[in-house]
């Protein structure tokens, strides 16, 4: 994190004091209010709040999209739970996960799932799930560890070239304008300003009561610190997925594309489509991009057919 961000950051609380003070006792009562789904685990000195669900011999490993957390996959998990071990999970500063300062990169992200599913003991191999930036960790996943991957599902899933564009492009316009609107988010989210506004990190068409659940985890600042993190670490992670090594060429892949994308997009879902000789690429015309949202039964289609 830039310590001119922290800097400033620290000065914002100190100068909205009483609302700082607000925003600590009304996080503190959230936590009261909203217990965890699943449970805290430990993975060397930091834990990871994972939710596991079913006992089938396949474990489904479910991956949120940038900022988001577990509650994402509401909708799809209690039904797949039927056929298989269902890994839902918060990374390092999102949901009930402790940060960890540790870099936001699919790198470390591949680290810390890893660990987890190990101290989980849930063994190998994994039909991988991933949305939006969630599909560049479960990609990267796949590419260092072949052997342990028996599909991989991605959910609307951001192609790495989006990070790799040139500042003058329009996509790295649009990239900084979302950078820039993150670091506000970050300055000002240790007092209750956004809480105060409206402004939460994380999906805003999930049902009541999960949205309520959404809302107390997506106004902690630690929430805001990540998602400004993953952004700035964007290109890093990018870079690793680019230059790590093509998915075996045998490995089944589910490419799930949201209709309502604009034509660029659905560009970089067609290089996705072309991944493996096993991809099979399906268009979700009237899906946003929250596929397992809008349209969880594709999704658990999808997971289904990979089993």
């Amino acid at each position: 994190m830039p310590k001119l961000d922290n800097y400033l950051r620290y000065t914002i609380a100190a100068a909205f004091f009483p609302l700082t003070c607000t925003q600590a006792l009304w996080t503190q009562y959230d936590r009261f209010r909203y217990k965890p789904a699943g449970k805290r685990i430990s993975i060397g000195s930091r834990e990871l709040h994972a939710h596991v669900t079913g006992s089938g011999r396949t474990t489904i490993v479910l991956e949120a999209g940038m900022g988001g957390n577990l509650l994402d996959w509401s909708l799809v998990q209690p039904d797949l739970s039927r056929d298989a071990t269902v890994v839902a999970y918060d990374r390092a500063g999102l949901g009930w996960s402790k940060g960890s300062g540790k870099p936001a990169t699919c790198k470390q992200y591949v680290e810390d799932l890893r660990s987890l599913l190990a101290a989980l003991e849930l063994q190998p191999p994994y039909v991988l799930v991933g949305h939006s930036f969630g599909g560049m960790v479960m990609r990267l996943f796949a590419a260092e560890y072949p052997d342990e991957v028996k599909g991989l599902i991605l959910v609307d899933a951001v192609h790495e070239g989006r990070y790799l564009t040139s500042d003058m492009s329009e996509q790295g316009r649009r990239h900084k304008d979302s950078l820039n609107q993150l670091r506000l988010g970050y300055l000002l989210s240790p007092a209750a300003i956004l809480r105060l506004t409206g402004r939460h990190i994380g999906s805003k068409r999930l049902p009541s009561p999960i949205l309520e659940q959404v809302k107390a985890t997506g106004y902690r600042s630690s929430a805001y610190k990540t998602l400004y993190a993953e952004l700035l670490d964007a290109h890093e992670s990018a870079l690793q997925l680019a230059t790590a090594e093509r998915l075996r060429e045998d490995l089944p892949v589910v490419v799930l594309s949201a209709g309502q994308q604009d034509k660029e997009w659905h560009r970089e879902q067609l290089r996705l489509a072309e991944l493996t000789s096993c991809t099979q690429h399906i268009v979700v015309r009237d899906s946003w991009h929250s596929i397992q949202i809008y349209r969880p039964d594709v999704v658990i289609d999808a997971i289904r057919s990979l089993l």
